[in-house]
């Protein structure tokens, strides 16, 4: 490994956990966390003379996919700039595509979650079935939902509803498999269920179905540490079995 090599792994590792703190403590980080990493990395590749259009392109598509979560907030912001900052960084598919790297296994984390997630719901198949959606889909609840305690969710951070009461007669439920980026919206939708165990229209054990919001930075830190570590023989065999 060169000077250069180090000097932009040394950065991007530093920005990441820097990031990863932020996200992990607030689900927030502000944009000018990332402008001191990007501007070295790029100084120092175009010094290298390491950018090639039709490398970056390449490997630029899967940052294109986070962009595109990211305009119909499915993604935060940070994560699309997290992904770019890696892809900035190296460039090059050769020896190894590390931004496609650290996007895959930043995956492994949320989907083994859904795993958990699907196994610990089997628990709760019959609050599941008497769920009555009037509105979205009552198998993306169950899929990317955790069937929880009233009172458990309203004592958690960062946890978002997905059955949202609309009908309690009827046990009816606007129902989705996401949260919204809106703050003020997703706490409105918690004081809903609080005012409901208030007023005793329900008990703390009323079951509700919530989702995390995860610290997807702190998963990018995970990944790009991880494809760094996996052996460029590895990739190659991958490659040209």
């Amino acid at each position: 490994m060169g000077l250069w090599d180090f000097l932009i792994i040394a950065t991007v590792l530093a920005t990441l956990v820097y990031a990863s703190y932020r996200d992990y403590r607030s689900r927030e980080v502000p944009e000018l966390t990332w402008v001191p990493g990007f501007a070295v990395v790029i100084v120092l590749n175009l010094i290298q003379g390491s950018y090639n259009l039709l490398e970056l392109i390449i490997s630029a598509l899967p940052v294109f996919m986070v962009l595109i979560l990211s305009v119909f907030d499915l993604m935060g912001g940070a994560d699309f700039l997290a992904l770019a900052f890696v892809l900035l960084a190296h460039p090059r598919i050769y020896p190894k595509p590390i931004t496609f790297m650290t996007l895959i296994y930043s995956l492994i984390p949320p989907l083994a979650l859904i795993i958990y997630n699907l196994l610990h719901n089997l628990r709760f198949l019959k609050q599941y079935k008497r769920l009555t959606c009037i509105e979205g889909s009552k198998v993306g609840v169950y899929v990317f939902g955790k069937a929880v305690k009233a009172s458990q969710f309203l004592k958690s951070k960062f946890t978002y509803l997905l059955t949202i009461p609309e009908d309690m007669e009827r046990y009816a439920f606007r129902c989705r498999a996401s949260f919204t980026l809106d703050d003020n919206y997703e706490e409105s939708l918690k004081n809903v269920v609080r005012e409901l165990v208030n007023a005793e229209r329900v008990s703390d054990d009323f079951i509700v179905w919530v989702t995390p919001g995860l610290p997807h930075i702190v998963f990018y830190l995970v990944g790009y540490i991880a494809s760094l570590l996996t052996p460029t023989d590895l990739i190659a065999k991958l490659l040209t079995s």
